[in-house]
């Protein structure tokens, strides 16, 4: 559970452009990707996760959820990802990573065997995992480092392109964008 509490106002779009930002997905308009989506999920299930992963697949999108257990609470849950694969998608649970200031986070499996960064085209790829000690100071970071970031980011969601984050309140607004 990770407290993303910023002063009483809603998490989640803040959490959103963090983390985009942190990953080094362009988060301004011009030309960019489509081939990540980062955003929310409110009451997630199994049901709920297959469905997201089911639309990314169609849609040829990764996708990395923030997960609440419901609209009101900022705690989040865990972060999910749905990472596509030649067979179909893999969700897995992941944590951001900061190895490096000079460098984009990284996502590490909570079970340590697998971790993913973007690549030059802001695709998410496969990459070695650090050693232990190194991730877990890594997810320490990379976590004082998002809600530092939250804390200062003002959004406005009427100026956000849908294309470079997303926010979605419930699975099915992810499906529905998405096909």
């Amino acid at each position: 559970m990770i407290d993303l509490d910023i002063g009483g106002a809603c998490p989640r779009q803040a959490w959103t452009y963090a983390l985009s930002q942190a990953l080094g997905l362009p988060t301004a308009p011009g030309a960019g990707t489509d081939a990540l989506t980062v955003g929310t999920m409110d009451y997630p299930s199994e049901p709920a996760l297959e469905m997201v992963a089911r639309a990314a697949m169609k849609a040829r999108q990764d996708s990395v959820l923030a997960l609440f257990a419901d609209e009101r609470t900022s705690t989040c849950a865990g972060l999910a990802l749905i990472y596509r694969t030649k067979d179909g998608a893999q969700v897995m649970q992941v944590e951001p990573c900061r190895l490096r200031r000079s460098r984009p986070m990284v996502l590490v499996t909570t079970d340590r065997r697998h971790a993913f960064r973007l690549d030059k085209r802001c695709l998410l790829t496969s990459c070695a995992v650090p050693s232990r000690a190194k991730v877990e100071r890594g997810v320490e970071h990379a976590w004082d480092e998002i809600r530092a970031a939250m804390r200062t980011v003002e959004v406005d969601p009427a100026q956000w392109e849908a294309s470079y984050c997303t926010l979605f309140t419930d699975a099915q607004a992810f499906a529905d964008f998405m096909a």
